[in-house]
């Protein structure tokens, strides 16, 4: 039997009786896409009710199925607004849902399965805020800080950890590690980058964090941690296809993707890494819809998404496997700005398995 869990664009779909039809045995999950799905019971392809069904689960209570948003948190200007988008986000303007707890830009967006996270900032802030998804308004809540003040790091996260690296207070190396649900306390410093760096772009894939490029001097290296992570350097594995800061990162469950950026004028490259990427160059596999720096990446399962950067409100997308061409321009920020932190409610348990 194919277990579909193991597919992209599919969740569990789990509930406390069996469906009348069709027979006992069966697995049964719903797209996350919304579209019509097939369910398989040894070689026979059928459909029911959009969903799969897994007998074997027993009589289970629903669990948690992600959340089809991405956030742009904060910005230039020092402002507090957070802007929501809903996936699959292809036109019109992002929502001004609500405000961290105080103004701050460049700060390191991340997320566990039920919060999204902005770490540090501008004005070298070690504060850490917390929304709870789907979080549509109010006010992000302080929850505890970094172990030093950082801006602007990046950031990635496994299913079980949020972590920050590098920064500039000045320049150092230092990677901080939170533990989900973290409600209170200090985050915990726990290892190092290769290099003092920052302004560089963060993904992850189901086992490991990629930090790519960054700035003084301008590098191409890609560092990698494994997860959990709690102790050490991160490996110098790979470079990207030319050095670059300020670019900006997404993944999806196979690819990790360094989006625009800087390397002494502004460049809408896109370069692409193949999980679980332990040596090699990057490989440039398209473009931005133009050039962009220091713009905020999120995801949904589908697709990457570019938001703002410097004097543009533009929301760019790229539909993933994404192997060339260039991004599509989907819609807009509520207001120019840079430096802005993202983060998304895609389950990372349901959706990245």
């Amino acid at each position: 039997m194919v277990d579909f869990s193991e597919k992209r664009n599919v969740f569990k779909y789990i509930q406390v009786a069996e469906p009348a039809s069709p027979s006992v045995g069966d697995l049964w999950y719903q797209k996350t896409d919304g579209s019509a799905p097939d369910y398989n019971t040894g070689y026979t392809v059928k459909s029911w009710n959009g969903y799969f069904w897994d007998t074997k689960l027993g009589a289970i209570t629903s669990g948690t199925t992600g959340y089809d948003y991405g956030y742009a948190m904060g910005g230039t200007g020092t402002v507090s607004i957070i802007e929501r988008i809903t996936f699959p986000f292809d036109s019109g303007p992002a929502t001004n849902i609500g405000n961290l707890s105080g103004n701050k830009e460049g700060v390191a967006g991340c997320n566990s399965s039920n919060y999204g996270y902005a770490m540090g900032g501008y004005s070298y802030t070690s504060t850490i805020d917390r929304i709870t998804f789907p979080f549509d308004s109010g006010t992000a809540s302080a929850v505890g800080n970094l172990s030093q003040a950082v801006q602007p790091g990046t950031s990635c996260n496994s299913s079980d950890y949020g972590f920050v690296m590098g920064g500039n207070t000045p320049t150092f190396s230092t990677i901080d590690r939170i533990t989900f649900p973290f409600d209170s306390g200090t985050a915990s410093a726990i290892g190092n980058l290769s290099q003092t760096k920052y302004l560089m772009a963060g993904c992850n894939s189901s086992n490991y964090g990629f930090v790519m490029g960054g700035i003084t001097p301008t590098f191409s290296t890609i560092d990698r941690l494994t997860f959990p992570f709690d102790s050490g350097t991160a490996s110098a594995i790979g470079n990207l296809s030319l050095t670059k800061y300020a670019a900006s990162g997404c993944n999806s469950s196979n690819y990790g993707f360094a989006m625009g950026g800087d390397n002494g004028s502004n460049i809408s490259s896109t370069e692409r890494i193949t999980f679980p990427f332990d040596s090699g160059t990057a490989t440039n596999v398209g473009n931005l819809s133009r050039i962009i720096q220091t713009s905020s990446g999120c995801n949904s399962s589908n697709y990457g998404f570019a938001m703002g950067g410097h004097t543009v409100s533009t929301i760019d997308r790229i539909t993933f496997p994404f192997d060339s061409g260039t991004a599509t321009n989907v819609g807009n920020l509520t207001q120019a700005k840079t430096y802005v932190g993202g983060c998304d409610g895609t389950d990372f348990v349901t959706l990245f398995v």
